[in-house]
């Protein structure tokens, strides 16, 4: 009896996906259209067909413009500010259009306004998120804009030093063998890394000068007082926080895996 009623629940599971198959063969679309429909649902919103439609719009350039991010110290005071922008940013890099149209610019954007909001993990999820993206040939570090001063010195100084973070994270990935949107790579048996082609900083972080007055981006005040790196199997490096005079938070929401 149960044999029988195994091999009746398989059939029928065995139609049930070749119903859903015939089903959504037709409406297959690599936009994921059905999906962003019920993200932006289940975010609240009461029109998700026409937030979609917002989101292809305008179509022209494709990828979505830049604006610079507020001043640090503003950000560190409204901490509040950076959870209301991105309550919902988990769910919205689910969509194909959204990750089709954000830039490595938006990314270190997002990223230096969690930082400066003392958001760690938020940190951690967009460093993540740029090292994984299905564009790594577009989303090179190295051909990041400079922002410009535009009479906010703080702002490109914190810009600088977030890249140079993000940019010993990655290479410290590569010396493990990982490597975006392809296989690890084993180390060889004496423990050395894999021959790999290092990131580097786009030039005009070199130019930063170092700010006058110190920049405290930390909740208790404290400095990174050590100019080595925070890993114990990492080689020891400069501090770009302390060569900038920026009193940073903790440094290691890069070095995820």
């Amino acid at each position: 009896m149960e044999t029988w009623i195994s091999y009746i629940k398989r059939r029928l599971l065995i139609h049930y996906w070749r119903f859903q198959s015939l089903w959504r063969g037709p409406w297959y679309s690599p936009f994921g259209i059905r999906r962003s429909l019920r993200i932006l649902a289940n975010n609240g919103s009461t029109t998700p067909a026409l937030d979609l439609l917002r989101l292809l719009w305008p179509v022209y350039p494709w990828e979505w413009p830049t604006k610079l991010p507020d001043n640090p110290r503003f950000l560190r005071d409204h901490p509040e500010l950076i959870h209301a922008r991105y309550e919902h940013i988990y769910e919205y890099r689910l969509m194909p259009i959204y990750r089709w149209r954000d830039t490595p610019q938006r990314s270190l954007y997002r990223m230096y306004e969690c930082f400066c909001g003392l958001d760690d993990n938020l940190v951690g999820y967009e460093a993540e998120y740029f090292w994984k993206h299905r564009e790594p040939t577009k989303w090179q570090l190295d051909q990041i804009e400079d922002p410009g001063e535009h009479g906010d010195p703080e702002r490109r100084a914190v810009l600088a030093a977030l890249i140079e973070e993000l940019v010993a994270a990655f290479n410290w990935r590569l010396e493990w063998g990982l490597r975006r949107r392809a296989p690890p790579v084993e180390r060889a048996d004496d423990g050395t890394p894999a021959p790999f082609v290092p990131y580097r900083c786009p030039d005009w972080v070199a130019t930063v000068p170092r700010l006058k007055n110190r920049l405290i981006l930390d909740a208790d005040g404290e400095s990174d007082s050590e100019d080595e790196d925070e890993c114990d199997d990492a080689p020891v490096r400069p501090n770009p926080w302390k060569r900038l005079n920026i009193s940073s938070a903790s440094r290691r929401g890069f070095r995820t895996i």
